[in-house]
Order: structure tokens, then sequence, then C-alpha cells
């Protein structure tokens, strides 16, 4: 059992926690968990059979008797007044699950990844704290450290739902066999909750519900729900229609659409209510997503000893947690000494165990990390890990954390050394060096290129686009927004990539102009192009690869050296930066006293262009690469005088004048190894909310055209649109990947370049990502609408119109929260936050508004507005 001895300390006064928020700590105490002595012994002897040198997947059930071995077929299943242990070994970049392939294990090259789940529910009861014992047990049985994972009912991890490919199914213990069962199927890793008891009050309008009464099945589909979810309903549906349980028939399904139950026939209107009383009707609304918060780090400090007196013989000492920062968290934070507790929020709460932490310590680290989620109310999942076993979703916390991957690594040296053979074609049939570059071609396609003018220039008038005439040039000014359209050709055919680049000092009018403008663009153009945001200083490698590493950024405006805007030319008298080794590395960005740019922390650089008229000098300090010193030399793309610290002569120096102080030579940093890439799926909620469910396995079997997918690549950000998914998602695109950047508790760069691409267009960029990438892959996919129809002769289809039966409904109607009667009849300060008082007809069901109004929405908002009044005021909603 947890202990919980002191909460975080609470500051009565807000001025002063103001004042003193970085020098005190928060501090928690918190007991560990109790040894579970009794079944040790029996424990040892089951886990005896694990094997210890080979992958495997495993399941048993926890009694209080002992650990029994799940068999095969029932992977997946959990009853929820049991407690159950997985365990599950793979090597890296290997599927994990019950179909892993047996392979021998090799601890002294590539490490094995070793997770044991502990799962219960709110049922389990002692059975929870016996599971945990046990899995502590499984883990001293093994010959590496393994991650320990404690699973909650209906908010298992990512990785515990991943090795189930057909979703888990969570049923109720002791439920009667006769009488009508309720189930919810939720996650984009379908999981099957049954609920009781069957009742109104169970549904949401976000859900998709399985109501089985027996001789029928009622698939309910929420207002909100989340088109996957359907289409899983929809299946899980059919598949209980023909179960095994009810003999070799073939029951029937009833479809009812979340608000239009009545309009369904007769005979299943008559069966539903028997079932759900309509009198009763309230469906839950959706819940609001989290707020984002920062991840927090804590240490946990040596325990105090207790009074002799007061302390039992099973119990050892309570953990000090003391807060040490908040996100952005770096690896150097944890010591190897010390063990940490990561507050990550809707990501988990982890513990760190340090290679030189004591023993004892570090069996309380996992009870320390629960302590903490229950002092925050936090009812996810709790993991614990040791020092060189992390996994994917603990490192991704952390920026710059070095992941260990030698085959990776390999690949990401070949793909950064690389100088020929990434032309199109041939990255084509390499995508993962593509993916690795970051480039889907050699840059040598065709490039045009407009500057976003500002409203009081003196431009062309209703122009906001001014062309750029020479745009292999490669001149950027900071003050100004620039639209660039590269065209190449590819063995798919033609492909394009519009990229839309904002200065570091471009004001947010200006920005946002350009982005209206580079969406209008994008459309005219039939949205075909990939659409990708980028910002000075990080900017991808494939923008820089169009430049031929030319790329320079000036300080100011174009139009202060050309009022038209049109002609972007260079400064005449100019100090450049050179950073980069290779031209899909090197940028340029000019240097001037009292000038912004770069922040000091980041600006990295051992060679310096100073142009001086006619004149250009290349200067490089005693530390810089030969590699940079041949980036810089490319970059004065002029006849020019190469000068090396030590050597300058006094022509330099004049040249220089008053900026010798801004010559300072930064070796550059180590190549950074980034984080294999993470996938997301897209949940929409409300407008302009969003949230989104990781799904660890990054397979191309994952994706579904009626999605909306974030793939994570740590360096940039992309967002996959399904051919099906709903028309929000493709006017929003940038946004969904702005909220999932906001939300992610490491506290990433709100300028990470966003890419967007379609179903159908994706470059290798992209599909390198994902192993066997097939351009076939859905061709003979099923939509939901086609999914529907499959179910007639079978099914009864009715309510609703064509969109909300399509799963994608854009009506204005459908798209409102709905309310009881009563309740928008009330007075107005009773009225929930988001109805609009001169609307409330919108807030109604469908069934609600027939049988207030005698018509469909349909029919009443062709009415005359002085007509839709008087009909409001007639039935008290105005």
């Amino acid at each position: 059992m947890v202990r919980l001895n002191a909460v975080v300390t609470a500051r009565a006064d807000p001025s002063t926690s103001l004042q003193t928020n970085e020098s005190k700590m928060h501090i928690l105490e918190i007991g560990a968990d109790q040894d579970d002595e009794g079944t040790a012994r029996a424990a040892d002897a089951v886990f005896r059979t694990v094997p210890r040198d080979h992958t495997t997947f495993l399941v048993w059930k926890i009694t209080e008797k002992g650990t029994e071995l799940v068999p095969r077929s029932q992977y997946g299943t959990f009853y929820d007044a049991e407690a159950y242990l997985v365990y599950s070994c793979s090597l890296p970049g290997h599927p994990a699950g019950p179909d892993v392939i047996r392979r021998e294990i090799k601890e002294n090259g590539e490490c094995s990844e070793r997770h044991i789940h502990a799962w219960c529910s709110e049922r389990s009861g002692q059975l929870g704290s016996a599971a945990l014992a046990r899995a502590a047990r499984l883990a001293a049985h093994l010959p590496a450290p393994a991650v320990l994972h404690r699973e909650p009912a209906t908010r298992e991890s990512p990785r515990l739902l991943s090795y189930f490919k057909d979703g888990i199914r969570i049923f109720r213990s002791g439920a009667t066999t006769g009488g009508a069962r309720l189930y919810r199927v939720r996650g984009a890793r379908p999981l099957l909750l049954q609920l009781e008891p069957v009742c109104w009050a169970q549904l949401a309008s976000d859900g998709v519900f399985v109501l089985d009464s027996g001789a029928l099945l009622v698939l309910w589909l929420g207002r909100t729900a989340n088109l996957i979810e359907k289409i899983f309903g929809a299946k899980i549906a059919y598949r209980m229609s023909r179960g095994i349980e009810k003999g070799s028939t073939t029951r029937r399904i009833v479809i009812a659409h979340d608000g239009y139950e009545q309009t369904l026939p007769v005979t299943e209107r008559t069966l539903l209510a028997g079932l759900l009383e309509p009198r009763t009707r309230v469906v839950r609304t959706a819940p609001a997503p989290e707020p984002p918060r920062p991840a927090r780090l804590y240490r946990a400090a040596q325990p105090r000893m207790p009074h002799a007196a007061l302390t039992l013989p099973s119990q050892r000492p309570a953990a000090r947690l003391e807060e040490v920062k908040r996100a952005p968290l770096y690896r150097e934070d944890l010591t190897d000494d010390g063990i940490y507790v990561v507050d990550a929020g809707n990501r988990g709460v982890w513990a760190w165990v340090g290679s030189g932490a004591g023993g004892a310590a570090a069996r309380g680290a996992l009870a320390a990390a629960r302590g903490l989620a229950r002092a925050r109310r936090y009812c996810g999942p709790v993991s614990c890990c040791a020092a060189g076993r992390e996994p994917l979703e603990f490192a991704a916390l952390f920026h710059r954390w070095r992941w260990c991957d030698a085959r990776r690594d390999v690949r990401l040296r070949a793909a950064r050394s690389a100088t020929t053979k990434l032309d199109a074609v041939s990255l084509a049939t390499n995508a993962w060096l593509a993916a690795e570059a970051q480039v889907p071609d050699d840059g040598s396609g065709s490039l045009r290129m407009w500057r976003v003018q500002r409203a009081d220039e003196p431009a062309v008038p209703a122009a906001a686009l001014a062309e750029v005439e020479r745009p292999q040039h490669a001149v950027f000014y900071d003050q100004d927004c620039y639209i660039a359209l590269y065209t190449y050709h590819a063995p798919t055919g033609e492909q394009s990539v519009l990229y839309y680049w904002m200065g570091g000092s471009s004001p947010n009018e200006l920005r946002d102009l350009g982005a209206k403008e580079a969406k209008d663009l994008y459309v005219k153009l039939g949205r075909l192009p990939v659409q990708a945001w980028v910002y000075q200083g990080k900017e991808p490698a494939h923008f820089l690869q169009i430049f031929k590493g030319r790329m320079t950024t000036y300080v100011g405006s174009a139009t202060d050296y050309d009022p038209s805007g049109r002609r972007v030319v260079a400064p005449v008298r100019a100090m450049i930066r050179v950073s980069g080794q290779y031209a899909r590395e090197a940028r340029g960005e000019e240097v001037r006293c009292g000038a912004g740019g770069t922040s000091a922390g980041e600006a990295r650089g051992a060679c310096y262009v100073v142009r001086e008229g006619a004149r250009v000098w290349v200067w490089c300090a005693a530390c810089a690469t030969g590699d940079e010193r041949e980036v810089a030399k490319n970059m004065a793309a002029a006849e020019h005088t190469l000068v090396m610290q030590g050597k300058e002569k006094s022509d330099f120096w004049t040249a220089l004048g008053d900026r010798r102080h801004l010559l300072v030579a930064t070796p550059l940093k180590e190549v950074e190894r980034p984080l294999p890439p993470r996938l997301f799926y897209v949940s929409f909620g409300p407008p302009g909310q969003y949230s989104f469910e990781e799904i660890i396995s990054v397979n191309q079997y994952e994706l579904a055209p009626e999605i909306a997918a974030v793939l994570d690549a740590h360096t940039s950000v992309f967002v996959w649109l399904g051919a099906l998914c709903c028309p929000r998602a493709k006017d929003d695109a940038r946004n969904i990947a702005a909220t999932y950047l906001a939300h992610d508790p490491a506290a990433r760069d709100p300028e990470t370049p966003i890419i967007v691409l379609s179903q159908g267009r994706e470059p290798p960029n992209f599909t390198g990502f994902f192993p066997h990438w097939k351009h076939t892959m859905w061709k003979s996919h099923k939509s939901f609408g086609a999914i529907m129809s499959a179910l007639e002769g079978k099914a009864i289809v009715q309510g609703g119109n064509s969109a909300v039966r399509s799963g994608n409904s854009a009506n204005q109607f459908d798209l409102h929260e709905k309310y009881p009667p009563a309740l928008l009849r009330g007075p107005k300060e009773h009225l929930p936050p988001d109805v609009n008082p001169l609307t409330k007809e919108l807030y109604l069901t469908h069934d609600d508004f027939v049988s207030t109004f005698n018509m469909a929405y349909s029919d009443f908002r062709v009415l005359p507005s002085w007509k839709q009044r008087e009909m409001k005021k007639a039935v008290g909603l105005f």
C-alpha cells in the first residue's frame, strides 16, 4: 500500500509565491509498498519457467492463491475484479506481443526491450498490490532490468494496448448472463468496456456503444464520436451478431444515431425504449481536454529514519520527493546516483533509477511515483525504468536525449555524409535514406518564390504577394515572410512542396497575412502540394538543400534596398555567420551590432563571410573543420580571400571596423541523434480542441483513410491526412500540429517545422519512417459508409441524414452540444456557457426538435426569420 505522509506545501500569499517560486521546492513524503512475503516463494516457482535469454510474451492472472498462466486464446480479455501480469520481451525495432518471433537475446550486443505490466481495476482490491509485488519478483528473475508499469483499467498505457492488435476487452466480473449488456468502444486501438447498469447515464455524445439485448444488437453512435471508433464499433457489432455463443443464428443489428432515436422504425424504437427509457434520456457531453502542463522533475531524497517505536517490521522508510525543475528537461538533470520521478501529466508518471542508486532506495522508486500520482489525483499509468533501459516514451520527455540504437546510428551517419545519389529516383527506392536525411530529392527542381507584402508598402493594389525575380540567390530578410513553391519529378509523377518561411523578427500581422496567402495558393493548386511551415533558423534540410547551401538571412526588410520588394538583393556591406558542415545544414545569418536574430545560446559557427562592396573575405577560426571551411567558401559565392584566425591582415580589420567584437567563433555542437519517430491519432473535440492518442508501433497498417495522424520526427512534425478524414482536419492541419506541440509535456519548441501531407501524396522523407510502405495499401479499403451498406440485410440503418450516416457530419445543427429542452427553456443565467441564447434551437437533439417544432431543422431553417422567431417564442426558446 502507498502511504502519503505530507502533501505539496501550500502558499497562502500569491504575491510571495511569485517571488519564491524558484527558490522554494515542493516536497512530498511517500511511503513505499509493503512486501508480499506470503506468496513470494510460489511466485518464484512460477517465474522459473520464463525464458531468460529469448524473446517472449506471457500473461498471468493474479489470484489470492497464486499466479496462473493465461492461455493464448484469452489474451486481451480482462475481468475487472481480477488482476493480471503481462510480460513482453522483444528486440528493438521488432514487433512485440503474442505474435513475437522467438529469438535469442545477446545482451552484450543490442539491448532487449523488457516490459512488465501489472493490470488492475478499482474492483481488484488487494489483488492490485499483489500484482505489483509479483511483478517485482518477475523482474528480479530476469537477467536484465525491465520497465515496470502499473496499468489502471481503462487508462492503460499505449505500450500495453499495442500488444493486442484487435484491442482489449474488459468484462464485468460476476455479471449476469441474462438481460441486456452495454459495451463502449473506445480508442484507436479499440478497448471494449462492459458497463453496468444499462441506462442513459452511461452514454456519452463522444462515444460508440453496443447494446446487446439477446435477440437484437443496437449500435449507438455518439454525435461527436471519432470516426475510427465508429468503424470499430460496426465491426465489433457485426462479430457479436455472428458470435459462436449464440449459435449459427445471425442476430439483427439496429444502428441508432445520437439524437435521432425516434426516427427508427416502430418495432425497433419500441425495443430500444424497453431498454433505455426515453423520458430519462440524458447523454453526457464530451469532457474538456486537460490543459497543457509542462513535465516536472522530482528527486527522491534520503529518507528520514522513523522513530523505532512507530516502525513496523515490514515497513520501509518514506521517500521525500523534492521538485528540481520543470520542463524543458535534459539528460544532464539526472545524476547516476539518484532516483527521480517525472510527472508528465497525461503521458504518465515515471520513476527513474540511476545506475549508482542503492538497492533499497531503488525498490521504493515505483512506490514513490505512485504516491506522487495519488497526490496529483492522477489515475493513469505509473512506470519505473532503470538507467540505460529507458523506453522511448520516457526519453521523449527530455531534450537532446542520446538514443542508443546501433543500427540507426549507421543510417544516420550514411544519410548525413551522403553527397551523391540523393536524386528523387534513388531516394524513392531508398526511402529510409530520404527519411534520415529529410530530403525527398537533391534540390534540383524548379523554384518560384513570393515575398509577402505589408499593407503600407507601395505595391500593386490588392496584391499581397510580390514574386521574387531571382529566388536562387537565396536572400532572405528577418522582418519578411516568403512563400516558396518547389516542384520536382518523382517516379510517381510531378511532386511539389509549398514552403511558408517566417522571419524571426517578422510581425504577427504579416505572418497571419502570409498564412492566408499560402493557404489560398494551396487551394488554387488543387490541394496537391505538401505544405510546410518553417521558421528562421529552424529550416529543415530539404529547404536548405534547395538553395545549394547558400541561404542567407539578413537583418531588416527587402524594401530597405528595393522599395518594390521584387528584387530581394543582399546589402553591399555585411558580416555573415556561417554554420553547418554540409549543404543540407548550411545557413548564413547576418551579424550586426545591437541586432536581434538567433539567440546567443543557439548561435553557432566557426566561419564568417565579410562583404565590403566588391571585396569578400572568408574568415575561419582555428577550431573550424575542413567541411565548415568549404561550406563558408561556397556561401561566399564569389571571388574571395581566405583568412585564417591569427593571420589576418590590415585590410581585413579595416573592412571589419567596429564589428571586430562580433567575430566570435563557436564550435558546432555535436550532431544530435534524433529519437525514433512517434505516431499519434488525432481526436476532435469542440472547435480548436484536439486530443492525441499514441500508437507505439510506427507502421503503415496503423493508418486509415478516415483518420488524421501526427508523426513526430522530433526535428519536425508531420500531419498525415487520410482521404476520408473530416473536412475540419484538412482546413486546420497546422493548428493540429501546433496544439500537439503545445500539449507535449516536454515543452517543445513552438517553431518546430510543421509538414502537412495528404494520403496518396506522401514523399519518401515521410514514408521512409514506415517499414515496407505500400502505395496500394488502401485500394480495397472499406469506408464507414461501405461498412454500413454491408450491414444492410442484417442491420436496420435508419435515422439522420446522409452526412450523419457517412460518419462525417458538417451540418451546423449536428455540430452543437445537445441539452434537455427544460434546461434550454430555463433562465439565461442557468444556461451552459457554450449555448448562444439567440439560437437555443440548435442545442436540441433532432428528436427533441421534431417534438417541439413538429418539423425537422432542415425545414425550419428555410423559414423567414420572423416566422422562426414567432415559433421559438411559442415554445419558450426565444
